[in-house]
C-alpha cells in the first residue's frame, strides 16, 4: 500500500515539475496531468471530455460558456503578416519608447486552442491601437471566449503601454498568454523600429 501511494506521489511531483519546466498552465493542468498518469482512476463519465466535464476540449456541453456573451463581434483580422510590407521606422519622437509604425509579434501556440499574432500599432511614439492577424478560434469554445477577452485585453495593452501591464483573462489564460507573448515581441521590434 505505501509503495503505490509513494508511485503515485511521485508520479504526481514528476507532472508539476514537468509544468514548471513548461511553463504554468494552471491549476487545472497539474489535475489533468496527474490523472493521466494515475492508472487507477476510472475512465471519465463522458469519453471525449477532459476529465469527463461537459464541454472541456471543445467536446460535450457549451456549459463553461454561461454567463459569456455568445454572440461578441467579429474580429476584424490585420492582413496576414506575409502580405503586408514590414516597418522600417528611422526617426523617433522625442522621449518615446517605440518608433512610428505597424510591428508583427510573434505567431504563438495558444495551448491547443489555436495560434495568436497581434500587430503594434504605434503612433507618435505611443502604441494606439493592437491588431488581430491570428486567433484562436479551433472550437466554438476557443472562438467565443477569445472574442470575448480580445477587447479587455487591447485596451490593457494600450493603457500600459506595454505587454507586462496586461492582466489575463479570466476563462481565457492560454488566450492571453498568447497575446501578451506575441505583443511583447511586437513591442520589441518597436522598440528598434523594425518588424523582423
Amino acid at each position: 500500500m505505501k509503495s503505490k501511494n509513494w508511485k503515485k506521489n511521485a508520479a504526481s511531483a514528476a507532472a508539476v515539475a514537468a509544468m514548471a519546466a513548461a511553463g504554468y498552465t494552471g491549476l487545472s493542468g497539474i489535475g489533468n496531468i496527474a490523472a493521466a498518469q494515475d492508472t487507477t482512476s476510472p475512465a471519465p463519465a463522458n469519453p471525449g471530455t477532459q476529465r469527463g466535464l461537459p464541454g472541456r476540449g471543445g467536446r460535450g456541453g457549451h456549459d463553461h460558456l454561461q454567463g459569456m456573451d455568445t454572440n461578441p463581434p467579429e474580429v476584424e483580422l490585420a492582413p496576414a503578416q506575409s502580405d503586408a510590407d514590414p516597418t522600417q521606422a528611422t526617426e523617433k519622437v522625442e522621449g518615446a519608447d517605440y518608433y512610428d509604425g505597424q510591428y508583427y509579434g510573434d505567431a504563438i501556440q495558444a495551448g491547443r486552442w489555436g495560434t495568436m499574432q497581434v500587430v503594434a500599432v504605434v503612433e507618435d511614439g505611443e502604441l494606439t491601437d493592437v491588431l488581430i492577424a491570428q486567433y484562436p478560434s479551433s472550437t466554438y469554445e476557443s472562438d467565443i471566449i477569445t472574442r470575448n477577452a480580445l477587447p479587455t485585453l487591447i485596451s490593457e495593452a494600450i493603457e500600459a503601454q506595454d505587454a507586462d501591464g496586461v492582466n489575463f483573462v479570466s476563462r481565457a489564460t492560454d488566450s492571453s498568454r498568447a497575446f501578451v507573448q506575441s505583443l511583447d515581441s511586437a513591442l520589441l521590434d518597436a522598440a528598434i523600429g523594425m518588424d523582423l
